[in-house]
C-alpha cells in the first residue's frame, strides 16, 4: 500500500473497505493517505478463516517466511465489520487506548503470539500530537 511509518515514531493506521462498493482509505493520523475504488465489490469474507498480523501469507496454511515479517511493534490492533466515520477514525487517532473492534480486539490477537515476539505490558505507544 505504501503507507510508510518507519521513522521510529508511534503512528495510528487504519484501513477501511466497503464491501458494497468496493471503495478503500488507508488512513495515517487520521488523514488519508491513499484510496481506492472497485475493489472486491460485492465480495464476502467468509468464516472460519484465521486473521494473521505480522507476517506474510501466500495462502492459507502456507508456511510462513522469516524475511517476510514485521519487524516492528505493534500496539492496539482492532477489526470492525463496518466503515468507521472519518470523525471517530481521526478521535481514534490520538491515543493508542481509544476504540475497540467489534470483530477482534487487541486482546484477542495477544493471546495468540507466536515466534520471536515480546509482549510489552503497559503498552509503550505514545502517538504524537501535532
Amino acid at each position: 500500500m505504501g503507507i510508510s511509518a518507519n521513522d521510529g515514531k508511534w503512528h495510528h493506521i487504519c484501513v477501511s473497505w466497503s464491501s458494497s462498493n468496493g471503495q478503500w482509505h488507508a488512513y495515517k493520523d487520521g488523514e488519508i493517505s491513499k484510496r481506492g475504488s472497485d475493489f472486491k465489490r460485492g465480495y464476502e469474507i467468509k468464516g472460519g478463516g484465521a486473521v494473521t498480523v505480522g507476517q506474510d501469507q501466500d495462502s492459507l496454511g502456507d508456511r510462513f517466511e522469516a524475511y517476510q515479517s514485521f519487524k516492528g511493534s505493534l500496539a492496539h490492533v482492532n477489526v470492525w465489520n463496518c466503515v468507521l466515520p472519518l470523525a471517530t477514525i481521526r478521535e481514534m487517532s490520538k491515543s493508542c487506548y481509544r476504540g475497540e473492534g467489534n470483530v477482534y480486539k487487541w486482546s484477542d490477537f495477544s493471546r495468540y503470539v507466536r515466534g520471536n515476539t515480546t509482549v510489552v505490558v503497559p503498552s509503550p505507544c505514545v502517538l504524537q500530537q501535532e
